[in-house]
């Protein structure tokens, strides 16, 4: 009797076995969609669609409106601080300059000036900013000057040669920046001078409209 009993329990158990077995591989074959290959935990691939590129002859805009024209003037950073010095070097307000297409054009200080001195890697690649040295915290080591802002310049400025007193051609800063390389520890008389960069600053100016007069047709009397 105790044999029977054995038996039954022994069957149940591996009856209970069996069932929890088959319900364990059905969850997985179901969760890999019903095949013997699951790839459920491979990495998530995330594709990022490659934007559609607007043609550069695609003058109107989805909505039939017509695209602002770009008003930038390429010109060269020498000669754009140089309109800027000849202008009498405003802070606010824009002074006129010529892009290299003979276009009249203006530009600010803010804009397209300030980052001139401040930034790297616009006079050549791996060039520092000019206020890596001329800075408000080594104006007794760099020539008294200090490039990082409009009053530290005006301050330099006092020093006639370096702004030429308006006389661009005739100023230290455009000796510098023409006759003297500059290189990766500031500007080297032993230097290679650099070629003149060109960057796009400012906008075209807004062409005067002429003035129409009005045109009086005599009629005979009979």
């Amino acid at each position: 009797m105790s044999d029977d009993v054995r038996r039954v329990i022994y069957g149940t158990l591996i009856g209970f076995l069996a069932i929890v077995v088959s319900w364990l591989a059905l969850i997985y074959i179901s969760s890999c969609g019903f095949t013997l290959t699951c790839y459920q935990a491979s990495p998530l691939v995330i594709r990022t669609p490659i934007p559609t590129l607007i043609p550069v002859s695609h003058a109107e805009s989805q909505d039939g409106q017509e695209m602002p024209a770009f008003e930038g003037c390429l010109v060269s950073g020498t000669n754009l601080i140089g309109a800027w010095v000849t202008a009498g070097s405003p802070e606010s307000g824009s002074f006129p300059f010529t892009d290299v297409n003979g276009d009249a054009c203006e530009g600010t200080y803010a804009e397209d000036v300030q980052h001139l001195f401040v930034d790297s890697n616009v006079w050549y690649a791996g060039q520092l900013g000019c206020t890596s040295c001329h800075n408000a915290d080594l104006t007794d080591r760099s020539a008294r000057l200090d490039l990082s802002s409009f009053e530290g310049v005006m301050m330099g400025a006092q020093n006639e040669s370096i702004l030429g007193n308006g006389d661009w051609e005739s100023s230290s800063l455009h000796t510098v920046l023409t006759a003297q390389g500059l290189g990766p520890d500031g500007h080297d008389p032993d230097a290679e001078p650099v070629a003149p960069i060109f960057l796009y600053a400012g906008m075209h100016a807004a062409a005067e409209e002429a003035s129409e007069t009005p045109t009086v047709t005599a009629t005979a009397t009979p």
